[in-house]
């Protein structure tokens, strides 16, 4: 008799050891669960978070963010059919660029059309500087653009921005 209490203490063990693993995992589950309630949130919301941790001083070198362009770019043709959704947000991308000065944003936006004998990023650079060509060429963003097979053609007061069926600036002309 002697075998079926060898083989009854033998079953035993694996049964002991998963019920212990079961037991840890949901002790470590527990201890996640309190450690996330506890913990400060990244929102601030808590007001102990909040008094413990100072505002940080405004920086006297930090530069100011300039104010959004206003109004916004035309999203429809003249014919009011909306555009692809590449060239609304590659005009609103280059509309914002052009809004708020960042001449590094309407670089990277700006491929130069061989079609229309555009010109380089170097001599486009210094126009693009002048707050008065910026203003010029917001106000065409502004009117809705002609269709044509391969740019959308902005256009206003003299001022041209051809804008790519990609959403890119393939040429301008100022007046």
């Amino acid at each position: 008799m002697s075998a079926p209490a060898a083989s009854a203490g033998a079953g035993r063990g694996p049964w002991i050891a998963s019920a212990a693993l079961a037991v840890a995992i949901v002790v470590a589950a527990a201890l996640a669960v309190l450690t996330l309630v506890t913990a400060p949130s990244s929102s601030g919301s808590s007001t102990e978070v909040a008094s413990a941790v100072p505002a940080p001083a405004p920086s006297a070198a930090a530069p100011e963010t300039p104010p959004a362009p206003a109004g916004a770019p035309a999203v429809t043709d003249t014919a009011g059919r909306a555009l692809p959704a590449a060239v609304a947000t590659g005009v609103q991308g280059l509309y914002t660029a052009l809004g708020t000065g960042d001449v590094a944003g309407v670089e990277s936006r700006y491929r130069p059309a061989a079609a229309y004998d555009a010109a380089p990023w170097s001599r486009v650079a210094p126009l693009v500087a002048q707050p008065d060509n910026r203003e010029e060429l917001l106000a065409a963003l502004r009117e809705p653009p002609q269709r044509r097979a391969d740019v959308y053609r902005y256009a206003a007061g003299g001022a041209v921005v051809g804008v790519d069926t990609q959403g890119r600036m393939s040429f301008l002309r100022l007046p």
